[in-house]
């Protein structure tokens, strides 16, 4: 299962935090696809609005701390 979804609309781009089972803890490697997506969103011009969301009942809950 991937661990961040991303989803282009037009000029809408979905960003999804996909760990439901964890609350969708932040493990390094998302850190790291995260500032990729965002990178990649600020020099796109067609890109106007990033929706940051998560998966299941919680947006995010922190670090993993199983991980870290």
């Amino acid at each position: 299962m991937e661990e961040i979804i991303t989803e282009r609309s037009g000029s809408i781009l979905r960003v999804q935090l996909n760990r439901p089972m964890r609350r969708n803890a932040m493990t390094s490697a998302m850190y790291v696809t995260l500032a990729d997506v965002f990178n990649r969103a600020a020099e796109d011009e067609q890109t106007r609005v990033v929706l940051w969301h998560g998966a299941g009942e919680s947006f995010c809950a922190g670090n993993d701390v199983e991980i870290f």
